[in-house]
């Protein structure tokens, strides 16, 4: 059989399955006994689905209520931590967000960056060319070259300490910019978000954009405030918030307003993380060893159960 006959009789038996739910009917023995066991069990998995979607759309039926300040739910609501006025900064930030990183809210800091700072930008994709991004193009038209925060042969140091290799990028060639010359009062930030393996395909496949910026980077390692819910691949590696207050206490001409900004970002992440894991140990008071895939076994368990009322009567094959 092929796929598409295949679909056809999975969605011809999906309907005769509603039907006998409300009609009493079942499948007949000469039907059962046409069928392997495998397109059975294919069966099985689609009615089990359907019955999950179901589920969730009666449960999505009642709009969750969120906190009109911070947008998360009133239980992890964040906005005590929050500036009394959003942070204006010389520095424009811009972050790339991937798709996936998108998703995952709950963990995210990305969210957290435009409840802080004025000039905070999210554009979400797989890659992005400069005529796609307003701010690249404005920064260029100025004569300046966005600063894109990502190591590389070519980056500049941002935290070099040592004041005679300040201008040596990571080759160890001399570079045009240092750190002072970044320093201005109108810059561009770019900041990439997602995992580590997300981040290098969104660089890999945004040559263009690669091309028309600066690439800059820390050199120093940094502890991670994020690192007790959500581990990172090396010590220097930090959060996306992180590494923009970071940036900018080294970019910001002003350092009253990046010590502000620094002090609130990374406030509210910390507001954030204890609050998740406060409400964790209130949920799970006595922390039990789960088995891996109790999800899977869960979802294999009610497709078994529907396998067996759909072609277990009368035929023991």
């Amino acid at each position: 059989m092929n796929k598409s006959y295949l679909n056809a009789i999975h969605c011809l038996l999906y309907f005769a399955i509603l039907l006998s739910k409300t009609q009493s009917l079942s499948l007949s023995q000469s039907s059962e006994t046409n069928y392997s066991s495998h397109v059975k069990t294919k069966i099985a998995s689609s009615v089990a689905k359907s019955e999950r979607r179901e589920n969730e759309r009666a449960t999505s039926l009642t709009p969750r209520t969120l906190c009109e300040g911070c947008a998360r739910p009133p239980i992890l609501c964040i906005c005590e931590s929050l500036p009394p006025l959003l942070i204006s900064t010389s520095t424009n930030v811009l972050i790339l967000q991937h798709p996936r990183e998108f998703r995952r809210k709950s963990l995210s800091t990305v969210p957290l960056m435009p409840l802080v700072l004025e000039n905070c930008n999210i554009k979400v994709g797989y890659n992005f060319t400069p005529a796609q991004l307003d701010l690249v193009q404005e920064c260029l038209s100025r004569g300046q070259k966005p600063l894109l925060l990502f190591p590389g042969p070519s980056a500049i140091s941002l935290d070099q300490k040592d004041e005679d290799d300040a201008n040596v990028n990571a080759n160890g060639k001399p570079s045009n910019e240092t750190e002072n010359n970044l320093q201005k009062e109108e810059q561009l930030l770019i900041l990439i978000d997602g995992t580590w393996a997300e981040a290098k395909r969104m660089i890999m496949a945004s040559p263009t954009l690669v091309e028309e910026c600066q690439q800059v980077q820390f050199t120093a390692e940094n502890e991670s405030i994020y690192d007790v819910v959500r581990k990172e691949p090396e010590k220097h590696c930090i959060s996306t918030l992180e590494a923009c207050a970071h940036a900018l206490t080294l970019l910001e001409p002003d350092p009253e307003c990046a010590a502000e900004a620094k002090k609130y970002l990374e406030g509210s992440m910390r507001y954030m993380v204890e609050t998740k894991m406060r409400i964790h140990e209130i949920r799970n008071p006595e922390p039990r060893f789960v088995r891996p895939g109790a999800k899977i076994y869960g979802m294999n368990k009610r497709r078994n159960e529907i396998k067996k009322d759909l072609f277990s009567k009368g035929n023991k094959s």
